[in-house]
């Protein structure tokens, strides 16, 4: 029952939601081999990885990619972990869609229509003393943007394919 408390503790609002999905984005530009942004399905992918502790917990900069998170999962015989990341999606639909909201409204994130991809921001100002993030808000954004990190050397066919998601 602890770990559900803190997961509802840390994610009980969009708006650290939408600061996440900025740094994915972010990271994901940041890697793409031209820079490009990612698809507005990733970000339901996303939301449902860095929400869960036992999904995000792998993340870090010491897996050089993707294929090493997922492979941390199987040498743990924990795989079956990777196999709820498709129900998490759908349990966390509404939560994404509020999210990306309060990014694109205070412009964290802009929208390309004819595209479906999602735009970061780059040149936002950092944070006045007293408005600074929780540490483990500012921990959970660099996982965020190591996965988008992972996520833009891939496409979207290969990432679900990776995690085993059906679209």
């Amino acid at each position: 029952m602890g770990e559900i408390l803190e997961e509802v503790k840390l994610w009980n609002t969009p708006i650290i939601g939408a600061y996440l999905l900025w740094r994915f984005s972010t990271g994901y530009c940041s890697t793409h081999p031209s820079g490009d942004a990612p698809v507005g399905l990733l970000h339901f992918i996303a939301t449902a990885i860095l929400t869960s502790p036992k999904l995000s917990g792998p993340i870090s900069n010491k897996r050089a990619n993707l294929q090493s998170y997922i492979r941390s999962f199987e040498d743990s015989k924990n795989s079956d972990i990777l196999l709820s990341i498709h129900d998490r999606i759908k349990d966390k639909m509404a939560y994404t869609m509020k999210a990306i909201d309060i990014a694109v409204s205070r412009e964290l994130l802009f929208w390309d229509f004819e595209t479906a991809k999602l735009y970061p921001k780059n040149n936002l100002r950092k944070a006045s003393r007293g408005n600074a993030l929780r540490n483990s808000h500012e921990q959970n954004g660099n996982k965020a943007e190591i996965l988008g990190k992972w996520f833009g050397k891939h496409n979207l066919a290969d990432i679900a394919q990776y995690l085993k998601i059906v679209f």
